[in-house]
């Protein structure tokens, strides 16, 4: 379905008079669309049906926020990602934790955050190289701010994240066999 999408859209865009990117630039781009949007939309049903919906709001885009900065490990499927990642947003608000846990958990996460990331940005994204450490200070930032904010739902959400860095993925050529 993604694929006579992709084709369509390149169809349509060269109709135009403009140069389209190629269908799997295309195709790819859907790819991350679809699985974001299926991720978010699953996430607040069940957000909604556990009776959190505004927590897991917070919890998707600080997840969002801090991902994008900081990379991690990516689930081999797109299906198991949509599932995974659903499941773990919309669980994470029925977390607690006794306030000492909050700062251990959320320092825990901060170490892990300055020392892995970012995390198979070589693999996922296109940012270069010379930003890694600008990310690395926004991230570590971020996870830094809960000491003083002192969230469980923020230092579950870091603590989430950074266990995700360290963890190396399988190289996109190798997936492909190439």
């Amino acid at each position: 379905m993604l694929h006579k999408a992709a084709f369509q859209l390149h169809a349509r865009m060269a109709a135009a008079g403009t140069e389209p990117p190629s269908v799997p630039v295309i195709l790819y781009v859907l790819q991350i669309f679809v699985n974001t949007v299926s991720i978010v939309i699953l996430a607040m049903i069940l957000g909604m049906v556990t009776g959190e919906p505004g927590k897991t709001s917070i919890v998707i885009v600080v997840l969002a926020v801090i991902r994008f900065l900081t990379g991690g490990y990516h689930l081999p499927t797109s299906i198991g990602c949509i599932f995974a990642s659903s499941i773990v947003l919309a669980a994470i608000p029925f977390i607690h934790l006794p306030s000492i846990w909050v700062y251990s958990i959320n320092a825990a996460a901060f170490v892990m955050m300055v020392v892995f990331a970012p995390s198979n940005y070589d693999q996922h994204a296109r940012i270069p190289k010379r930003y890694y450490p600008l990310l690395k200070l926004l991230a570590s930032a971020i996870v830094a701010s809960n000491f003083f904010i002192g969230s469980e739902l923020l230092a579950l959400v870091f603590a989430t994240q950074s266990i995700l860095l360290p963890i190396k993925g399988v190289k996109k050529n190798e997936e492909e066999g190439v």
